[in-house]
């Protein structure tokens, strides 16, 4: 009985006496490598064990023996016999063997559950990272509107050859930039404010590598390859662009001289995936956009790295370091999943995976630019709430010279009052969404229930999903996303109270 014990356990056991391997289970000779215990039987020992931890072997070895107590569990290194190095939890006690001292040793691969500890403490350090990040972005965000808003009124009032013209121009093309930055910032926090909607990704894929075929420059081929059938997802078409911008500009910056960028749709079904970076996903049909360059590749120690924000693989001064994160992010924030493979000489090939949309009409975003009718809404009035005084004041200006009529809360407490004692007719709320007592989406509850036919309008530079876990009103109600130019304002109040009319 005690035979079969041993014999059966999961769990690796052996003893050495002598330095040297006197018995192993079947489980111990699995662990080692090895088709029989012939192949260790009379080894030292120490050749199995990695040669950084072998003073720790023969320390715990001679506490055994000398003082005949149970060694505690520790972990340390073992070498199986083909090589691979992997790492265990060894327990150890005395016994006599053959009329000789020895140690008993029972020993569980924990190398699996460590790289899982390691993932959780990479996805904790990123966490962390994101939330820092879009701390500070959502408070530039607001200082970013500001200058974008003034500059752009200002520039509007000059004439053409104004000598103040070219300084004027060049704060709003570096407050233009920053914004981006922070875009970035946010999209790799997963606070970036995304609008999904539903695409066939074989069509919108296609738009845009349109557009970003001069990016990649003359020397790189660009094969397209769409999956046969409609590939529906739910999907921001501007967080799409940027996607593609980042990987074919990785991918041109990798290829030297000649190379080659495949990039391919596919749709496919995820049940119990074996990659890493999948097994978040919920099981069900995906769709895969691929993208496989002929590039110099990612060496492997560096490819654990490589989504982390301001790392690049770039000479200094040739990448921000936040191409691949800001993929990552708008990746996770649309539920979907990457991985990469690469190899030093052998291209790097990113798979991401987005959850098909099926039964969706598709749609693809219209690139061009939406013309504001020159009629505005006669008589209608606006609320808006916003805790920034700044952001206050420039977008009431904003909209009064739209022709609206503007009531201006610097906060939801402040807007209420405003409605009890404005008991005309307010059109649409645009409250911003985080605000200190109460957030937009709360206060638009309580203004719909005492003006239900109000409009409402979220602005925010934090996500959108932000809306939906605080229980977003109706689909209506849409986001602005900050820092705005005045002219997506106007649109977005116009778009609103369309909606209202037509409601």
């Amino acid at each position: 009985m005690y035979r079969d014990l041993v014999e059966l356990s999961p769990e690796a056991a052996y003893i050495v006496a002598d330095g040297r391997f006197v018995y192993l289970n079947p489980a111990a000779v699995a662990l080692f490598g090895a088709d029989s215990a012939s192949r260790l039987l009379g080894r030292d020992v120490l050749e199995r064990v990695h040669p950084d931890d072998h003073a720790l072997a023969l320390a715990r070895r001679k506490l055994v023996l000398t003082t005949g107590a149970p060694a505690p569990m520790i972990e340390m290194r073992f070498i199986a016999l083909d090589g691979r190095i992997f790492e265990v939890e060894v327990h150890a006690t005395k016994l006599i063997f053959d009329g000789r001292p020895a140690t008993y040793a029972a020993a569980r691969d924990v190398s699996a559950r460590k790289r899982l500890e390691e993932q959780v403490r990479e996805s904790q350090k990123l966490e962390a990272v994101g939330r820092l990040a879009g701390g500070i972005a959502h408070d530039f965000n607001n200082t970013l509107a500001v200058i974008l808003g003034h500059s752009e009124m200002l520039l509007a009032d000059l004439p053409a050859d104004h000598a103040m013209r070219e300084e004027l121009e060049a704060i709003h093309r570096a407050a233009q930039h920053s914004a981006t930055l922070t875009r970035q910032l946010l999209t790799y926090a997963r606070r970036q404010p995304i609008q999904p909607r539903p695409l066939d990704l074989n069509v919108a894929v296609h738009e845009t590598l349109r557009m970003l075929r001069p990016l990649l420059g003359e020397n790189v081929a660009l094969d397209w390859s769409p999956d046969d059938g409609p590939c529906e997802v739910l999907l921001d078409p501007s967080q799409l662009d940027q996607i593609l911008t980042n990987l074919c500009a990785n991918a041109r910056d990798a290829i030297d001289g000649v190379g080659s960028l495949r990039i391919a749709t596919r749709r496919c079904l995820i049940d119990a995936p074996t990659a890493p970076a999948l097994r978040e996903l919920e099981p069900g049909a995906y769709v895969m956009l691929s993208c496989h360059d002929s590039g110099r590749g990612v060496p492997e120690e560096l490819l654990d790295r490589i989504f982390e924000p301001f790392f690049t693989t770039k000479p200094q001064g040739r990448g921000t370091g936040l191409g691949l994160s800001t993929v990552y992010g708008i990746v996770r924030q649309h539920h979907g999943a990457i991985t990469v493979q690469s190899a030093p000489g052998g291209g790097t090939r990113f798979d991401l995976y987005f959850p098909e949309h099926s039964g969706a009409r598709a749609a693809v975003a219209d690139k061009t630019p939406a013309v504001i009718s020159s009629r505005r809404a006669k008589a209608a009035t606006i609320l808006i709430v916003e805790d920034e005084a700044a952001v206050l004041q420039l977008t009431r200006r904003a909209l009064e010279s739209q022709g609206y009529r503007v009531l201006a809360a610097g906060g939801p407490e402040a807007a209420l009052s405003l409605l009890e004692a404005h008991p005309e007719q307010v059109d649409l709320l645009l409250t911003d969404v985080m605000m200190p007592v109460m957030s937009g989406p709360d206060l638009a509850r309580i203004v719909r229930g005492m003006r239900p036919d109000v409009g409402v309008l979220f602005m925010s530079g934090y996500s959108a999903d932000l809306i939906a876990r605080q229980d977003r009103l109706a689909g209506d109600a849409d986001l602005l996303s900050k820092p705005f130019t005045l002219a997506e304002l106007a649109l977005k109040v116009h778009e609103a109270l369309e909606r209202r009319t037509a409601a």
